[in-house]
């Protein structure tokens, strides 16, 4: 894995448990991806559908809905 590789997958990781956070559940999406470095929301979305199989938005809501962490 490459040093950008790993950089992306760790941010990819934070926003994801930002995602997650009952406490930021009003802040948008584009938002929390801007925080840790995803300046466009639709590279955001693309760069996280890439790795975990849905937006970043179904993944928020499934989290809701079920109360519990997504399964990807």
């Amino acid at each position: 894995m490459t040093v950008s590789a790993w950089v992306r997958r760790r941010r990819l990781e934070r926003c994801r448990q930002d995602l997650r956070d009952p406490a930021q559940q009003d802040r948008p999406v584009a938002a929390i991806g801007a925080r840790w470095g995803f300046l466009s929301a639709a590279h955001f979305s693309r760069a996280f559908r890439d790795a975990y199989g849905v937006s970043p938005g179904e993944s928020r809501r499934h989290d809701v809905e079920v109360g519990r962490e997504t399964p990807w």
